[in-house]
């Protein structure tokens, strides 16, 4: 079998379409349904079916989908390793964060690669975690750091690095800004500002109101990024959902406000996320231990909670140990 078959297989199982396939992969329609009858003479079942204008994937096409994926991402796995250990210790690093971490993460980030920078290049991507395990699944990073799903360890290897909370805010003066626990009822009478439905932290949320038998937090603004939560929230009655650390002195959420509720308070795990049997380099080795560092120094510097009015309090709670799962 020629493995370019599977290649412009993928394109056309993507775009649905031979003759959009044709261009975007440089050969004519005929040539491409050449290609699909090889295949098919192989797997004895087709491939695709018509479904008006457009080609839907058959059960026996979803299957080699899957596996024609999984050989692409393996193999480019193997060319970035014989390449880099040709080369030394050159190399490109494709890595993500999550919106919620970014600001953490940032300056240990520039901080290592100033010092590793010789023969190195870096891609930083940041993103929403379900979108970001997407572009690892599909070889488009090389590792992510995000919020811990229980599903990830079907399909990645993962390293957890240290536990945080996610809390309910406000704008310092909002209405609930007060001492002592604010009643979900409460919560529920004002709009909110959140991330999309899609996103583990919103889920949680919804399900939380849902359980004590209110409707789900009514969105008024969705938004992808917990820096853009931040403003658009200090500027409004909207209340929000994102991580405690994001409140502390010097952070983009100091206007903000933790509405205290136990109810409200979702603890979440931060950790490392790499294709299962996927080669990791040993710079993005070096460059996850730096990033775990700095993201147990950050834990370790923020309070367990903060004042009505943001303020770091005596009382400070060290990070758990990390409980490895990945090589990295």
């Amino acid at each position: 079998m020629d493995i370019r078959d599977l290649v412009y297989f993928e394109t056309i199982a993507r775009l649905g379409h031979l003759g959009r396939a044709a261009v975007e992969v440089g050969r004519t329609k005929p040539a491409l349904s050449k290609c699909i009858r090889r295949l098919e003479e192989h797997v004895k079942a087709p491939l695709f079916e018509r479904r008006g204008r457009r080609l839907a994937l058959t059960e026996p096409g979803r299957t080699l989908l899957e596996h024609a994926r999984r050989m692409r991402v393996s193999m480019a796995d193997a060319l970035r390793h014989t390449a880099e250990q040709a080369a030394g210790e050159r190399g490109h690093i494709r890595i993500g964060l999550g919106t919620s971490i970014v600001e953490a993460m940032l300056p240990a980030l520039a901080g290592w690669y100033r010092e590793e920078s010789a023969g190195i290049s870096l891609a930083v991507q940041v993103g929403l975690n379900d979108a970001l395990r997407r572009e690892l699944a599909d070889d488009q990073l090389d590792g992510i750091i995000t919020t811990a799903l229980r599903e990830d360890e079907s399909q990645f290897e993962r390293q957890d690095w240290v536990e945080d909370d996610v809390v309910v805010v406000a704008r310092a003066g909002h209405a609930l800004d007060q001492s002592g626990s604010v009643d979900m009822r409460n919560m529920a009478r004002f709009d909110w500002v959140l991330t999309g439905a899609a996103i583990a932290s919103r889920q949680w949320l919804d399900a939380a109101f849902v359980a004590r038998s209110f409707a789900p937090p009514n969105v008024r603004v969705e938004i992808g990024s917990a820096q853009l939560v931040a403003a658009f929230v200090e500027k409004s009655d909207m209340l929000s959902f994102v991580p405690r650390r994001s409140l502390r002195q010097g952070r983009l959420g100091t206007g903000l406000v933790e509405l205290r509720c136990r109810y409200t308070t979702m603890r979440r795990t931060l950790c490392f996320l790499c294709r299962k049997g996927g080669y990791v380099s040993p710079a993005l080795k070096r460059l996850t231990e730096r990033l775990r560092a700095a993201i147990l120094e950050d834990q370790a510097a923020r309070p367990a909670s903060t004042d009505r009015k943001g303020t770091v309090p005596a009382s400070k709670r060290s990070a758990p140990p990390s409980r490895s799962r990945a090589r990295p």
